[in-house]
């Protein structure tokens, strides 16, 4: 006799579990929890200071990750009230946005203990992140806590190894204490799923929060995480957030480390690879972060890295750097407020005495997101068979018909094809970038849209086609005084799959650039984007 299995049921019982991990007295009153929803068009960023003591909020609030790490070297802090502190936060920003898988806070105390405990023993830190606490994507194992990935079939699997870059973070001092949330496959840029529900944007809970790591720009935009690990296939770094508001960086694949993660489908993407990496409140903190990741030969966690540790970049803080911008390409409309952003940055670096040019001529965006597309289905899709079987609901975002640039299972002759159009793609950009040290260009068509309207991701995309570093500015805003509501026209094959713009929809978004050059540069990227990010700040 077969028992159908209830889906429902299984997402209702691995929701109640997780949401029992909240203390009663952090738990939001009730009046709070109805004003708002995902059709309140308001933001949430100013309700964790009405719930948080004085300590906690300083603690959350003030501090970049170095600043506290630094405190907490000191014994200023110890490791167990920082952690408290953001698992508190960390508590109300998931109640707010649903932007939390696991709540971890029991393990994070226990380590937390340790460490305090060996620095009171041996009068200095575990390592150089010691007692910072990160917040990890909902594909990344630890044993004792589920790895999802927003499918009801995975609840209760609770893999029984870390990821490798869990334990090389553990190793050098990290403390974990939530995992977030994710879309049901990881391939939409809107993060829901039918356990834990949708992931809701706290600039404005109407609006879409990013994927896939869209808990993680929810929770860092809330400071219930200032850093936290996300994983980019097609922009899951980058889409977060800029949707939020927060700085993420996809690197160069094989250099941080990405092994032993959850992943239900086969790993037949050609020549595209997922990395990991980080998301913060400022982009120090990743500078920082890549610098101790790339020092510490993490191929010793995940033999898939390159033997490559971290190279002094020639390029130093007071150099003139030369900036190429790229406004849109006409088969991917740019919506006029952020074209008015990257124009504003232009000017701004160029009255700073950087050397500006706007790059008129380039490769095809289309064509790059073509043979993306056609790359991420070249066998049967194992994700949708898992969906299939047990007959749980497929969310609405991933029904966008974006089948309209091909896809579906290759044969040898179309593998070798897409492999020689990659190739090709890497040599034509490669000599746009080579007249300049970095790349300033969208990141998308524009911030973050209405939830399920997202749809594709080419302005992200074309950095995991050809595997370039790139990261993610957030500046400025959409003004309602400032920018004007216009009819763009769109080429017919975006219907329904391309985030379409209404200014009222995004009011008070914010902005971004993305910033990138070619593989393997990170270094000079990173101490490209410092010099940016100083000149935006000022």
């Amino acid at each position: 006799m077969t028992i159908k299995f209830d889906w429902k049921k299984a997402a209702e019982i691995k929701k109640k579990e997780v949401d029992s991990n909240i203390p009663n007295e952090w738990i939001l009153p009730s009046e709070i929890l109805e004003k708002y929803d995902e059709t309140t068009p308001e933001s949430v960023l100013d309700v964790p200071k009405q719930f948080l003591n004085p300590k906690e909020f300083e603690i959350t609030e003030f501090y970049t990750a170095i600043q506290l790490l630094e405190k907490l070297k000191n014994g200023e802090f110890t490791a167990i009230e920082v952690v408290k502190a953001f698992s508190h936060r960390a508590a109300i920003a998931t109640q707010l946005t649903n932007c939390c898988t696991e709540l971890m806070f029991d393990y994070g105390e226990k380590r937390a203990t340790f460490l305090d405990t060996y620095l009171k023993t041996n009068g200095k830190p575990y390592g150089p992140l010691h007692g910072l606490p990160i917040s990890l994507k909902d594909s990344f194992n630890i044993p004792g806590y589920d790895s999802t990935l927003g499918y009801t079939s995975e609840i209760g699997n609770k893999p029984k190894n870390k990821s490798d870059l869990v334990r090389e973070l553990e190793d050098l001092g990290a403390v974990f204490y939530v995992k977030t949330n994710i879309p049901q496959t990881l391939m939409t840029a809107d993060s829901e799923n039918n356990i834990f529900g949708r992931t809701l944007n706290p600039n404005n809970l109407t609006l879409t929060a990013g994927g896939s790591s869209g808990g993680e720009g929810a929770l860092i935009k809330m400071r219930g995480s200032i850093l936290g690990i996300g994983t980019d296939a097609a922009g899951s770094i980058r889409i977060p957030a800029l949707c939020n508001g927060v700085y993420g960086f996809r690197p160069s694949s094989r250099r941080y480390a990405h092994g032993n993660q959850m992943h239900l489908e086969r790993d037949a993407y050609i020549d595209i690879k997922t990395v990991a990496g980080p998301l913060s409140t400022d982009f120090e903190t990743i500078e920082f972060l890549t610098k101790i990741i790339y020092n510490d030969e993490s191929w010793r966690y995940d033999p898939d890295n390159f033997r490559i540790c971290y190279q002094e970049p020639k390029i130093k803080q007071s150099d003139k750097i030369s900036i190429g911008i790229i406004i849109e390409d006409p088969a991917f409309p740019v919506h006029p407020p952020l074209q008015r952003i990257l124009r504003e940055v232009a000017k701004k670096l160029s009255s700073n005495g950087h050397y500006i040019e706007f790059i008129e001529n380039f490769p095809s965006y289309e064509k790059s997101w073509e043979v993306a597309w056609s790359s991420f289905a070249t066998d049967e899709p194992v994700s949708y068979q898992n969906l299939v079987s047990t007959g749980e609901r497929i969310i609405k975002s991933l029904l966008l018909p974006c089948d309209v640039y091909g896809s579906g299972p290759k044969d040898i002759d179309e593998v070798i094809k897409l492999k020689t159009e990659i190739n090709k793609m890497h040599k034509d950009w490669l000599s746009i970038y080579d007249k300049y040290d970095v790349i300033v260009s969208p990141g998308a068509p524009g911030t973050a849209p209405p939830h399920d309207t997202y749809g594709i991701a080419p302005y992200t995309t074309l950095m995991n086609v050809l595997d370039f570093p790139s990261v993610i500015i957030p500046y400025g805003k959409i003004e309602k005084d400032v920018d004007i509501d216009v009819d763009v026209e769109y080429p017919k094959i975006l219907d329904d799959i391309y985030a379409h713009y209404s200014l009222n929809l995004y009011k008070g978004a914010p902005g971004h650039i993305q910033v990138s050059a070619p593989r393997l540069e990170d270094e000079k990227l990173l101490a490209c984007c410092s010099i940016i990010d100083k000149v935006l700040k000022q």
